[in-house]
């Protein structure tokens, strides 16, 4: 990762020297002054706040002098550049400071802006190369620890489906849990999920530019502990127990904008920062390992929320998201009704969809891969009945991030397909209901004429033709009472014996709730029914 500027800290106990140095051009060299001290105590403390990437330090200093200095920095920082300011008479001292692993030397007698100036740059060499090698060796064992914790994970997730079973810390080797951020004493940190979204054949470039940002990020911020990645695109970062939620808000706040920058930065060019995006949530503390993977379990949730709540969900969060509910065989059962009730017409699905199912979905907070999943097979089974053969939407939809783009795609789905007639079970089966008016009808026994069990006949016929067998077959019955009423010279009694009613008094009942009129006086006066043909046939 470049680091633009490089930060340099200036350590003398003289002040003419320190005021001298603070006028250099540090900013011409691709480097900031980001402090100074007057003695190495001093430097030390500041280098845990800032974390220098050169140090310009004197040797001989009060205090704590410029050789203890730099063994006690080489413990904390190994790669941290050194550069000496010695005199004459140091020059024993500074041979001992090169063996510890300064890189470069200036006298003061002679302190010349071209050569601190080819210092720097001698130094900036030697601190990205070692970085660069440090960083990749930390990244492969961070790397391997993060898998250990993961597969220890799945083991507990399968042992836990069959008898709960408590995680063990001694499943996680003691150097795992250091490279994690858990030292040997307990050590409690505030747990944050940091999430990468990008497109596919850019996720491993964003990837790489997250992991170096994150290792820099750790390596200047105090608070930082550590961090390690999860799965697909996801990491774990762990601040101190000190770092209250709102307090970490702005350091998360640099850290997104600098990884997005180091992002854009990449060759060959990523897709900008519409097409990459980090989100992080501040989530709960944990005070012992034992608490690490329940956090992790539950850092999914926000995921899983933003199916809902994306286009409302700013890039940092604090707590936990809403709750969500499982997708029970009842609530298909609902929207199975709610989608079947529009049959084959694309038109009367899509407004289901819309005015139904939608805000009764958005309302519930169903866990997306569940409701992705049923919606895709409810639609693959409504497709078949337009076009045989037809392309699986399986994939499609339940790839979809977001409930907006699960709806823009499955109304594409529906506008695309065929428009086609009810199955031929449903055809013959209404042919055969008008044929036989007379006999007795109901849905057991038109769904053994169709050959299908009663149930599923019943939910198909509902789907096909916007109407169940009982109100099929009443609106029938009831259509040809009137025209026999109307047209002929049959008794009452005669017309109720001909459309399969013979209780005279039910038929008059029957009649007169679906027409609105008696029988009698339709038969008498040539009453004409109030209500319309649409009235009647929305009438069960």
């Amino acid at each position: 990762m470049t680091m633009t500027p490089i930060g340099v800290l200036i350590v003398d106990d003289e002040y003419p020297i320190r005021e001298e140095l603070r006028a250099f051009p540090w900013e011409a060299c691709g480097a900031a002054l980001v402090g100074e001290a007057e003695n190495g105590a001093e430097a030390l403390a500041m280098c845990e706040l800032h974390a220098p990437d050169i140090v310009v330090t004197d040797i001989a200093m009060p205090i704590m002098d410029g050789l203890t200095f730099i063994r006690e920095l080489r413990k904390k920082h190994p790669v941290t550049q050194i550069i000496l300011l010695t005199c004459h008479g140091d020059f024993a001292y500074a041979k001992e400071a090169i063996a510890l692993g300064a890189s470069d030397y200036i006298l003061k007698v002679s302190l010349d802006e071209e050569e601190l100036k080819q210092a720097l740059h001698k130094a900036g060499a030697t601190l990205l190369r070692e970085r660069e090698h440090r960083n990749r060796a930390i990244l492969l064992r961070r790397l391997k620890a993060a898998r250990h914790l993961e597969a220890r994970l799945k083991a507990h997730r399968a042992a836990a489906g069959s008898k709960k079973r408590t995680f063990a810390q001694t499943e996680i080797p003691a150097e795992d849990w250091r490279l994690l951020g858990f030292a040997d004493e307990p050590q409690p940190l505030r747990f944050v999920h940091l999430r990468l979204k990008a497109p596919e054949d850019e996720l491993a470039i964003a990837q790489d530019a997250v992991q170096e940002g994150l290792l820099e990020f750790e390596r200047r911020t105090p608070s930082c502990k550590a961090w390690f990645p999860l799965r697909g695109g996801e990491y774990a970062v762990w601040f101190s127990e000190a770092e209250e939620p709102e307090a970490v808000r702005p350091r998360l706040a640099r850290l997104l904008g600098a990884l997005l920058a180091e992002a854009d930065r990449r060759e060959p060019p990523l897709g900008g920062k519409q097409a990459i995006a980090l989100c992080a949530t501040v989530d709960g503390m944990a005070a012992s390992r034992e608490d690490v993977p329940p956090l992790l379990e539950a850092a999914s949730d926000w995921q899983e929320a933003e199916f809902y709540d994306a286009a409302s969900s700013p890039s940092i969060r604090i707590g936990a998201p809403g709750p969500l509910a499982e997708l029970e065989p009842a609530h298909r059962r609902h929207l199975s009704g709610l989608l079947g009730q529009a049959g084959l017409n694309a038109d009367r699905l899509l407004q289901a969809m819309q005015a139904d199912v939608a805000p009764w979905c958005a309302e519930r907070r169903f866990r997306p891969a569940a409701l992705k999943r049923w919606l895709a097979g409810w639609t693959s089974e409504w497709l078949s009945r337009s076009r045989p053969g037809h392309a699986d939407p399986h994939t499609e939809l339940v790839d979809a991030p977001t409930w907006d783009e699960l709806a823009a795609r499955w109304a594409g789905i529906v506008r695309a397909a065929p428009q086609a007639g009810p199955r031929r079970e449903i055809v013959e089966a209404r042919r055969w209901i008008e044929a036989n008016l007379r006999e007795p009808l109901s849905l057991p026994i038109v769904a053994q004429r169709a050959g299908l069990g009663a149930e599923y006949f019943g939910r198909l016929f509902k789907e096909e033709t916007g109407e169940t067998v009982h109100q099929l077959v009443l609106r029938l019955r009831m259509e040809k009472a009137l025209k026999l009423l109307r047209e002929t010279d049959m008794k009452v009694y005669e017309v109720a014996e001909a459309v399969g009613i013979p209780n005279y008094r039910y038929f008059a009942s029957t009649f007169r709730n679906w027409a609105g009129a008696a029988p009698t006086d339709v038969k008498r006066l040539g009453y004409a029914a109030e209500r319309s043909e649409d009235e009647r046939e929305r009438r069960p």
